[in-house]
């Protein structure tokens, strides 16, 4: 018996039962309750999601395993149903889909069995989803309530702020500074934000080098130490290389820089409510209020008028000269999909950043032309200190060998007779299994036709009554529908099969394949998208004598390695997929 084990925990922690408020618990709980059934657990069948909503179900990695790992599972365990999340429409479709993929599902806290075999027990399982559903709402509408009551307060609703520290305000009036991280000690009744001296300097200084003309690609390289923005640093921040906001990769972005330009905090209000997280899709997204607060908090104040409105000037000023350059269209919106093959699919091994395309001229005077180069984001925006790789290769030198790695991996003969072969083995097998339907039509429809054939001789002898016509009717379009059955039937699981016109006509097909996808980039990337496990590695290499990149990946059927730098197709262990 193959046994798995899902386990999941809120962001918020506000599961009524308390043996859901770890991961680690639910796992020992279902250990056990998996032994006492006489079954084993294997530690790679173990799947958790460990601070993670219910309602998102799109960026949970320990789910998307289990889904793709269900065809080797034979029972499921887990605390409730509302593990598996508090959505109640995809969870009823979660379950369905686990079970007909042929994994028995219980529920230790009960000891029972998911099935969804009746009417009855369909709606019950939509019941208790639908009551998680309702369970989670009203926690985030509670937590919401709470926190703009504080924010009207002017106390802390939210996270940390640069150029502002969190304080924790004891009920004595007492203030600790608040430590990221540690417990908030006893006797804490709320959390205030003060000026941080370091941090305001830093932001004041930023706004003066935007509102002085340069850019926060610029600003953000000086503020990470790279050795060419030197003068900039030096001029600015003092030759100082400040700490950067806590969150992300741990240095500077022209993003996140951009943004402080545009935070209304440090001009002393502090907003609550702009933007709010819903869940679309099954994963959570951010959107913009058309109201919201906009509380006064002026001990708060950062940067002052005169600085403020020559940075915000500076901004629509190279807003319009960019809408006037574009027409008036303002790119990504709406978002546009990539012009380029792995923008967005690939990363820098060395800091793993994206990989993204920049345009270049090359070509002699008269037949210049521009082409495109994979960079490191990190590289091209942060600077040489947040990733040393300042290696840039020509698009079509990189594309093309992936794509002929790919398509000898999975549009190859034997990956085609392979499957061609094996599809026709599950088919006629399928047909072989299945009942005779079609032969209980075929008796089904000979009765019709004695009946039909009776009720006609009767209306010829000029003695029927109106109801012998619509008993006809009635029969002749259960002639029909039977009929339609049957020639689906008969397409859908053929007696037999010319395995071979069916290979040739998929290796041409995988030939029209492998062209469509170094033409049609939109649809490429779609397939890309289905066949990559995780993003394509970009590793810098050298080769003859030159700078290159060099790549590995992980494909739905198996590693993926570049061929140009090793002689074999697979790492060693690696089981291929095709038998020999």
């Amino acid at each position: 018996m193959r046994v798995a084990i899902y386990a999941r925990k809120s962001t918020d922690d506000n599961d009524k039962n308390p043996d859901n408020k770890s991961v680690t618990r639910q796992v020992e709980h279902a250990k056990t309750f998996a032994e006492s059934k006489g079954w084993t657990v294997n530690d790679d069948r173990i799947f958790m999601d460990d601070g993670i909503s219910g309602a998102e179900y799109q960026n949970r990695p320990g789910f998307t395993r289990l889904l793709t790992c269900l065809k080797d599972v034979d029972v499921l365990v887990m605390s409730e149903p509302s593990r598996l999340g508090r959505d109640m429409l995809r969870n009823a479709f979660y379950l369905g889909e686990i079970i007909e993929a042929g994994a028995r599902i219980f529920y230790y806290l009960t000891n029972e069995e998911e099935k969804l075999d009746t009417p009855e027990q369909k709606i019950m399982a939509t019941l208790k989803s639908y009551a998680s559903e309702v369970e989670r709402q009203k926690a985030s509408q509670r937590a919401r309530d709470a926190l703009e009551r504080k924010a009207l307060r002017g106390q802390v609703a939210g996270g940390r702020v640069y150029g502002l520290r969190n304080v924790w305000v004891s009920q004595d009036g007492q203030r600790i500074a608040a430590t990221p991280g540690e417990p908030a000690p006893v006797g804490r009744t709320h959390t205030e934000h003060e000026i941080d001296p370091a941090e305001a300097e830093t932001l004041r200084s930023l706004f003066r080098a935007f509102a002085d003309g340069h850019g926060c690609k610029s600003i953000a390289k000086a503020l990470n130490g790279d050795p060419s923005y030197r003068a900039l640093a030096q001029r600015y921040f003092s030759g100082r290389t400040p700490p950067p906001p806590s969150r992300g990769s741990g240095s500077w972005a022209p993003s996140s820089i951009y943004a402080m330009l545009r935070n209304e905090r440090y001009l002393g209000f502090s907003p609550y409510g702009e933007y709010r997280k819903v869940y679309r899709g099954g994963t959570k997204k951010r959107e913009r209020q058309h109201q919201y607060h906009l509380v006064p908090t002026p001990h708060l104040r950062i940067i002052g008028d005169e600085l403020w409105n020559a940075t915000q000037a500076r901004m629509r000023h190279q807003r319009n000269e960019y809408l006037s350059a574009t027409g008036g269209a303002l790119h990504g919106r709406p978002v546009r999909a990539s012009r380029y093959l792995f923008s967005g699919l690939a990363r820098c091994e060395c800091c793993g950043g994206s990989m993204v395309v920049i345009s270049s001229t090359c070509g002699s005077a008269g037949h210049r032309r521009q082409r495109g180069l994979y960079v490191c984001s990190y590289h091209h925006h942060r600077g040489s200190t947040v990733c040393q790789n300042d290696h840039r290769e020509w698009i079509d030198r990189m594309d093309e060998p992936i794509l002929a790695a790919i398509a000898g991996r999975v549009l190859s003969r034997e990956a085609v007779r392979y499957v061609v072969d094996r599809a026709a083995e599950l088919v006629l097998a399928a047909r072989r299994n299945a009942p005779d339907r079609v032969g209980q039509i075929d008796a089904e429809l000979r009765r019709l036709h004695r009946e039909l054939d009776h009720l006609v001789t009767a209306i010829a002898t000029g003695d029927a009554p109106e109801r012998l016509v619509q008993e006809i009717a009635g029969r002749e379009a259960k002639v029909k529908e039977l009929g339609d059955e049957r020639q689906a039937l008969t397409q859908a699981y053929p007696a037999a099969f010319d395995v071979a016109r069916i290979r040739n006509l998929a290796l041409a097909r995988a030939g029209d394949l492998r062209a469509a996808l170094g033409t049609d980039v939109p649809a490429a990337r779609k397939a890309l998208q289905q066949l990559l496990v995780g993003p394509v590695q970009f590793i810098p290499t050298v080769r003859d004598g030159r700078k290159t990149y060099r790549f590995s990946a992980e494909l739905t059927v198996g590693p993926l390695l570049d061929p140009r730098f090793t002689s074999v197709a697979s790492p060693r262990g690696f089981e291929p997929l095709l038998p020999p």
